[in-house]
């Protein structure tokens, strides 16, 4: 029995290790979703503390300042730029993104807002190629 609960918690260790690593190819890049609501292509485009966002038809952009928590887990900010500029992006709050799961080409995450506790979302995002 003392073999088995051993053995199950340095197997979950070790998961836990690897995951972590996994989760930093996320770090930078081009990535795209599907909003759940509007159905549209979300491209998302990270690099250091900066991330911005656009629909796939729109050429409008959004900026929000990044923090990792962990290299898993990190919040999201609009910047004072597109505070300013458009106000309802504040509305929500500070979103905190916990990557669950990775594969090869993609994540999952879930998002979820500090002043909003009921509010979660789960989403497949996807590495995209970057335009040139």
């Amino acid at each position: 029995m003392k073999r088995k609960i051993i053995l199950s918690a340095t197997t979950l260790l070790l998961s836990f290790i690897g995951y972590s690593q996994e989760c930093g190819k996320f770090k930078n890049g081009t990535f795209k979703f599907t909003d759940p609501k509007s159905k549209e292509v979300c491209i998302i485009t990270r690099k250091d503390n900066i991330q911005t966002e656009r629909m796939e038809k729109s050429d409008e952009t959004y900026d929000f300042e990044i923090v990792w928590i962990d290299d898993c887990t990190y919040t999201v900010t609009p910047t004072p730029a597109t505070a300013q500029r458009k106000p309802d992006v504040t509305k929500p709050g500070v979103m905190t993104v916990k990557i669950t799961k990775t594969k090869k080409d993609s994540y999952t995450q879930k998002v979820t807002i500090a002043t909003d506790p009921k509010f979660s979302r789960v989403d497949e995002v996807f590495v995209a190629e970057e335009k040139k």
